[in-house]
C-alpha cells in the first residue's frame, strides 16, 4: 500500500512536470510572436523623437521641439507632438502633415486612417482633426488650474470617452463624447498618463507613483518609485502596459540633462523591475515611450 501511494505521487509530480512544461513552451512561443524589435521615445530635452533598435541603439533622430507624444504607425510614418504643433512624417523624412497652434500640446493620438486626436493643453481643450486639417469635433474640458499645467497625456478610448491627466489639478477625469466628465481619480501628486486597461480599471502615472483603480474607483495596486533608490525617480511620465502585463515606464529627469536617474525601466505586477534602460546621456529626459514588435 504504501508503495502505491508513493507511485501516486511519482506520476502526480510528473504530471505537473509535464503541464508546467507545456505552459513554458506556450509562453516562449508567444514570447516569441511578441519579440520586442525596438522602441519610439519622446526625449524632451533633446528635442527630438528617438527611434531604438533591440539592442538600445539610436537608428533614426527626428528633429522635434520639446517632444512629449509620439507615435509609430503600420506603414512606416511617425505621428509626434512638438510643442506647439502636431506633425505627420514619412520614414523619408518628408513631412505630410502640419497641424500648427499656439497652445502648448503635450499629447497626440492616431485615430483610424485620416483622423487624429489633439490635446491642446493651454487652450483647455481636446480636438479630433482630420489629415486635411478640418477640426471634426472639439472637447472643452473641465479644470480648475490651466495655462502650461492644465493637462499632460490625453487618450480616446475604446467606449469612446476620453481620459486625461489634468496635471495641476492632480486628477484624471473622464469625458463622454459630450465632453460631460463621467468619472474623476484624485491623487496626491500630479498627474501625467492615465489608460483604460481590458478588465475596465485604470492605470495612472504621477511624479512618483504608478497606480491601478478599479471601475469603483478604487486603489487595488500601486508602485511607489521612491522604494527603488537606484531609480533615481524624478517624474513617471509616459508608459505603456506590455501583452504579458509587465509595464515599461519612463522617469522624466528634469530640465537638466546631466541628471543621474533611469530614463526607463520595466517592471511586473509583483513590482519587481525587471530591465533597465540606464543611457540618460543618449536620450536626456524621456517623457513617453512605445514599444515596437516584430
Amino acid at each position: 500500500m504504501k508503495r502505491i501511494k508513493q507511485l501516486k505521487i511519482i506520476l502526480i509530480l510528473c504530471a505537473i512536470a509535464m503541464f508546467s512544461n507545456a505552459a513554458a513552451a506556450n509562453w516562449l512561443k508567444s514570447e516569441k510572436i511578441k519579440k520586442i524589435k525596438g522602441y519610439v521615445i519622446t526625449a524632451s530635452e533633446l528635442d527630438k523623437v528617438l527611434v531604438l533598435n533591440d539592442k538600445n541603439e539610436i537608428v533614426r533622430k527626428i528633429e522635434a521641439n520639446n517632444t512629449y507624444d509620439a507615435w509609430k504607425l503600420k506603414n512606416g510614418n511617425i505621428l509626434y507632438a512638438c510643442h506647439r504643433g502636431v506633425r505627420l512624417i514619412t520614414p523619408a523624412d518628408e513631412i505630410i502633415w502640419n497641424y500648427k497652434s499656439k497652445s502648448e500640446i503635450f499629447a497626440c493620438q492616431p485615430l483610424g486612417k485620416n483622423k487624429m486626436l489633439v490635446g491642446e493643453c493651454s487652450k483647455g481643450r481636446l480636438i479630433e482633426i482630420s489629415s486635411t486639417g478640418e477640426i471634426l469635433k472639439e472637447i472643452p474640458l473641465t479644470y480648475k488650474k490651466g495655462g502650461h499645467g492644465c493637462f499632460r497625456g490625453a487618450r480616446k478610448i475604446k467606449n469612446g470617452h476620453y481620459l486625461v491627466s489634468h496635471h495641476a489639478d492632480k486628477t484624471v477625469r473622464e469625458y463622454n463624447k459630450n465632453g460631460d466628465v463621467v468619472k474623476e481619480i484624485v491623487r496626491p501628486f500630479n498627474v501625467y498618463a492615465a489608460q483604460r486597461l481590458s478588465n475596465g480599471s485604470t492605470m495612472i502615472s504621477d511624479v512618483y507613483c504608478l497606480s491601478i483603480y478599479d471601475k469603483k474607483g478604487k486603489m487595488v495596486w500601486e508602485f511607489d518609485a521612491r522604494e527603488y533608490s537606484e531609480l533615481g525617480v524624478n517624474h513617471l511620465t509616459g508608459f505603456q502596459v506590455l501583452p504579458n502585463d509587465e509595464i515599461i515606464i519612463c522617469n522624466w529627469l528634469g530640465h537638466s540633462p546631466y541628471k543621474k536617474g533611469i530614463p526607463v525601466f520595466k517592471i511586473n505586477m509583483n513590482k519587481e523591475i525587471l530591465w533597465k534602460y540606464t543611457n540618460a546621456q543618449q536620450t536626456y529626459s524621456c517623457t513617453n515611450i512605445q514599444v515596437l514588435y516584430e
